[in-house]
Parts: C-alpha cells; structure tokens; sequence
C-alpha cells in the first residue's frame, strides 16, 4: 500500500505501514486492495490538498487517479459550490464526526455531475503527521441521476401545487372579478415556467379578426397589444390553434414552415426565439389560445411539458366558458326585466284603455268611399312609411288606424294611442318622451314616454293638428332618426315606432299661416288617407245600425228584432255632422229608450228635410255659428276656433253671439 501513496510525506507513509505491520497478524485484508476496487470514490486529503484518490474517483472525475494527486480538492468542485464545500470542510475539522453534503463537480470534459461526499478525521494519533496536519478521509458517490429524479418530483409537485392554485382561484370568483384574476395567472405562469411572455387570445363571431384580452411580460420584454388583432397578420399561426392544433416553434425562424411568411417576419421584429401555444377548449368548443413566448432565450422545455400546459389550458377554458354562460344569463336576464316591465307598462296601458276608450268592433260597411279606403290600408299596412288619416271629427279614423297596425308586421304588440288635443301643452312632452325623477315640480318619480313604450310597435297621434308648434322640431326628430331624451335627462334613447297620425284639420292651410311645421307635416304626409264622412256613405248607414243594435244590446240585455223602413231611410238622409260618432249616440239613446223588440230612432233636429225650408238669413247665420262653435268644442279663439273656422275675427264672432243670443251651454 505505500507504493500507492508515494505522494504522502514519509513520516505519514512510515506511519501507514507501521499501522499495516501492525494489523497484519489481526486482519486478513489488503486496504490498497479494497480501495482499489471500492466501487466509490475514494480519497485521503491532507492540508487542502489530495494524497490519495482510488480509481473510482478518477472515474468520477474523468481523470487518471496520479493526476489528481497533490491538487486541491476544491480545484475539481463547481465555482458555484465551492464556499459552500469549505464552509463544510472548515465546520467538519471544528468536529470530531463525519460531515456529509452535496456539491457538483466538474468533469475533465467540462461535464458536470452531482456528487455526494462524506468526510471523516483520521484519529490514529500513528497516522498524524509531525506538523500536526489534519488528515482526512472522504468517500464521493456520483448521484447525479438521483438528484434529477428529486428536482423532476420537485417540479412535478410545484407544478400541481400551481394548477391547484390557479383552479380554486377561480371557484366562486365573481364574474366581474375574472379578468384581474387572469392577468395574476398569466403572471404566476411566467415565473414559474422560466418564459417571458404569456398571452391570452379569444375567439369572437368575427372570422378576421380575435381579441387579445390579457397579457404579461416580465420586466424588460414587451407586453402584446390588448385588443382586436387581424388574422391576416399572423394567417398560420392563428388558423393553426383556431384549429384545435397544439403550436411548438422551438427555434424562430428556423421551425417555421414555408408558408408562414408573416410570421417568420413578425418574430424576428419582435425578437422572439420561441413561442409555445395551447389551444383553450371547453364544452365541445373552441374558445381561444394560451401563448408562451420566448424574447431571451430559446425554449428549452422537453416536450413532456405540453401535457401540463394543456391542463393549464383546460383551466383557463372552463373560466372563459363560465364567464361567457353568465354574460349570456346576465343579458337574458336583464331582457326578461326589460320585456317584464315593457309587459307591465303595456298592460297598464291596456287597461287604461279598456275604461277610456269605447270599442266599436271592425269596420262595417261595403260602400265604395270605405272599399277606396280599405284597399288603401291593405296596401300601406305592410310597411313602416307613416300615415296620415285626414276626415271629420267622429269619422272612425282611429278604427282605421287599428286596422292598419293589426295588417302589419307589428300586430304582435299593442297600438299605443295618444291624443293630443286632450294633453295639456305642459304634459304633452313628459306623456310623449318620459321623464326623469325630478325633471320638472310635482315628478316624484321617473316614467317611460309612449314612444319607448311603443318601441317596436305602432303609436297613433290622434288630432295631431293639436301638437304645440313649440314641440314640434322634437317630435320631427324622432320621426326622422328615432331617437329623444327624456326630461330631465342627457341620456339618447333610440325606438323603432310606425308613426299613424289623424287630424280633422287642413294641416296644409296651417303650414301656409305657420301654425304648423311644414316640414313635420311633409313628414307626416309620406301616406295620406282622406277617410269620408258618413253623408258620403249613405249605403253604410243600415249595416253600421244593425251593429251598433247588436252591441248595445248585449250590453243592455235586450234583444231588437226590426227596425222600421222609415226609420231606416230617415237615419240615411240625415246629414250626421257628428258622423258615425253621433250615429252611435243615437242608436244608443234609442236603445236605452227601445220598450219592445222593434227598435224606433228618433233622429236629430237638424235632418236634411228639415234643411231644406226656407231659413231667414238670421237663422242660418245662428245654425251656422252654432255648428261651428259645437264642431270646435265652444272655443272662440285660438288655433282651430270658431273665429278661425268661420274667417273673422274673434271680437266679431262675440258680437254677433251676443246679438243673436247664442251662449255657452250651462253658462
């Protein structure tokens, strides 16, 4: 065994054979046998430098054992590990046991390897050399293969301990908060896998184009753009993962196939070396993409990592999924309040309406004024242009304008009607456009106008010669574009409403005196339906009777078999100023008086018979102011008085009431 250790100062070497003749009658072994062939490294190191190293620590370190000899240990360790062996070494020669530690070695072909060794004092006090130098003793096992297998169980462990992370982070998380909880995945992603960028990309209804929402970078490296991204910039790629395609590029731009052209010019601007993309499945759909880009550094992941990534992406498909379900049940359920409230407001409206309005069934009548009529709403029903329903007062215009809105495309919702002569100037436009809590005194709370309440529907604008000229210009703008503001507020409603209006007036003459907006009635104007007066559908008189009987009756409870011919005719040759209106007055008043089964009708005053004796000028000059002051509801001045209708002036029209004793009824 001396010959093995030459390097040894003599006295230690004399001390080691001494040793040697002194066991030699004690033990059969041969020590330079055994070290030799121990299948670990072995080594005896005195002051820093190595005496002795057996063939397995030549193996280890890739060098020829005598070539070892006389170099310190610390010359074969890591750089990086070297402070942590000496402090080992130093707080081992502090102690009396072994001390044992991992390191990493460096191989004389430049290859590293994890080792373990384990050194222990020589305390023969035989072996200690005359200066008293430590000698130690150390044995150095390669476990490179077990260390990888640790820091693979490591990762793997890290990893799960990740995707359990990123999995309850998003169990209950409220839906306005999955945004934010995404940009801190993404961020916890980059750390942990070593990358320099992830991106999150979603697919929309929009073939061109898919939308960047989320992306992090660590410092130093660019984020990617947030927002809509064309297709046409990056064709092979995007289309690759819009297929369901898992992308890998390891090495940019060589990996690259021919055709992706614009994406071998897109990375080498961008710097990019490697880029990584997990598709985003969930459902039985495709949702988006999860992308991994490397700016640094070429990727080095092996490709036992994608199966990971795709349970990352899984994770982030199910959260997407879940958001987009909520966003769906979110919008449906504010369109059920929507439709809900619409539903309520219509209803209202309806009932409103069924104490309001008396309801005289469809049209009656085969006369050819009415057929003229008729065909004219068949023909205008189906489409949204407006009309304008011109004709007496009491001529059934209203009727008509319900016909024409049951014959269109919008008979699935109400009609909504307002009058505009019945509305106060004041409340015209709250009625009208709705209003804001606190738009004006007394508006306690908020309220739909009926243009959004006929959004989608048809809204009737009865008398609209009535319509003040100073709201004019807004109902103009609603007409042309659809949209208003209610009172009170700033805020654009827009409506899709079929306009019908009526008027007893000549808007046309109103527009000349600027009493109407010329272009509001030109607008208005697109359809005009002049419906007749009763006198001029005389034929229409008999069937409108029996009807009005028929009605009357159910509601009375009486049941009128005839009606005398005279009685018929007298009922045709009456003038009816009041038109059908006034028919429907007297078919009632003789209901209620009627005793038996044969209905007698007594007709107004003033038949077309009695109209024609001979009448002094004082007194058709008295029926005529009284006509006039009837038609116009006894309103003297103003905008469709009698002063007006009758071309004077209203201090006229007062002096000769006076002088032929008309007055106000009740007055």
């Amino acid at each position: 065994m001396i010959d093995k250790i030459s390097a040894w100062d003599m006295n230690t070497a004399s001390s080691l054979q001494n040793r040697d003749e002194r066991t030699d009658d004690q033990s059969p072994w041969d020590f330079r046998l055994l070290f030799d062939r121990s299948p670990v490294g072995v080594y005896v190191v005195q002051s820093g430098q190595i005496r002795y190293a057996n063939p397995a620590m030549g193996d280890l370190l890739g060098r020829e054992p005598k070539t070892i000899a006389n170099n310190s240990l610390l010359s074969f360790i890591h750089p990086d590990d070297r402070s942590m062996a000496e402090e080992h070494r130093q707080q081992q020669g502090a102690e009396t046991e072994a001390t044992r530690f991992l390191t990493r070695i460096v191989r004389a072909d430049g290859t590293i390897a994890t080792v373990e060794m384990m050194e222990s004092p020589l305390q023969d006090e035989s072996l200690a050399s005359p200066s008293d130098d430590a000698v130690m003793v150390g044995v150095m096992m390669d476990v490179t293969a077990h260390r990888q297998a640790d820091l693979e169980i490591q990762e793997r462990l890290g990893f799960e301990q990740l995707l359990a992370n990123l999995s309850a982070g998003f169990v209950n998380l409220p839906c306005d908060q999955i945004d934010s909880r995404i940009d801190a995945s993404l961020k916890a992603l980059v750390e942990f896998l070593g990358n320099d960028r992830s991106t999150f990309v979603e697919f929309g209804d929009d073939d061109d184009y898919v939308m960047v929402s989320h992306s992090y970078a660590v410092p130093g490296c660019p984020r990617f753009p947030i927002g809509p991204f064309a297709v046409a910039h990056l064709p092979w790629f995007i289309n690759q993962f819009r297929s369901g395609n898992r992308v890998f590029v390891r090495r940019i731009p060589q990996d690259f196939p021919v055709d992706a052209v614009k994406e071998r010019e897109h990375c080498l601007q961008q710097g990019i070396q490697s880029n990584v993309t997990v598709p985003l499945k969930a459902g039985g759909e495709l949702l988006g993409g999860l992308t991994f880009a490397f700016l640094r550094k070429q990727c080095e992941w092996p490709r036992e990592i994608m199966s990971r990534l795709d349970l990352v992406g899984g994770v982030f498909a199910n959260v997407l999924l879940r958001r987009r379900n909520e966003e769906v049940l979110q919008k449906t359920m504010e369109e059920n309040l929507r439709l809900r409230q619409q539903l309520e407001q219509e209803n209202l409206y309806l009932r409103e309406q069924a104490v309001l309005k008396h309801h005289h069934g469809k049209i009656v009548g085969h006369s050819d004024a009415i057929t003229r009529v008729l065909a004219d709403v068949e023909r205008v029903a189906t489409t949204d242009a407006p009309v304008l329903l011109t004709g007496e007062t009491g001529t059934g215009k209203e009727l008509l304008a319900q016909t024409i809105h049951e014959l269109s495309d919008r008979k699935n919702r109400p009609m909504i009607v307002v009058n505009c002569a019945s509305l106060p100037a004041t409340l015209i436009e709250s009625e009208l456009f709705g209003r804001a809590a606190g738009a004006y005194t007394g508006a306690a709370s908020a309220a739909v106008g009926r243009f959004e309440l006929a959004d989608g529907s048809t809204l009737f604008l009865d008398e609209i010669g009535e319509f003040p000229l100073e709201l004019q210009a807004k109902l103009l703008r609603v007409l042309q574009d659809g949209r208003f503001e209610r009172l009170g507020t700033a805020k654009t409603i827009s409506v899709d409403v079929r306009i019908i209006a009526a008027t007893n007036r000549d808007l046309e003459a109103a527009t000349r005196k600027n009493l109407f907006r010329s272009d509001l009635f030109y607008r208005l104007n697109v359809f005009p339906i002049c419906v007749p007066p009763l006198r001029e559908r005389c034929e229409d008189i008999p069937p409108l009777t029996w009807a009005f009987v028929e009605a009357f009756g159910r509601r009375m409870g009486k049941s009128i078999k005839s009606i005398p011919r005279k009685t018929m005719k007298q009922l045709q040759s009456h003038d009816w100023p009041g038109n059908i209106r006034e028919l429907s007055n007297t078919i009632e008043r003789a209901m209620i008086l009627a005793n038996s089964d044969t209905l007698h009708i007594e007709t107004p005053a003033t038949s077309r018979d009695a109209a024609d004796r001979q009448k002094t000028l004082k007194e058709v000059e008295r029926d005529q102011i009284l006509f006039v002051l009837e038609k116009t509801g006894w309103r003297i001045r103003g905008s469709g008085g009698a002063a007006e209708c009758l071309d004077i002036k209203p201090t006229t029209l007062e002096a000769r009431m006076a002088k032929l004793g008309i007055k106000r009824p009740n007055q």
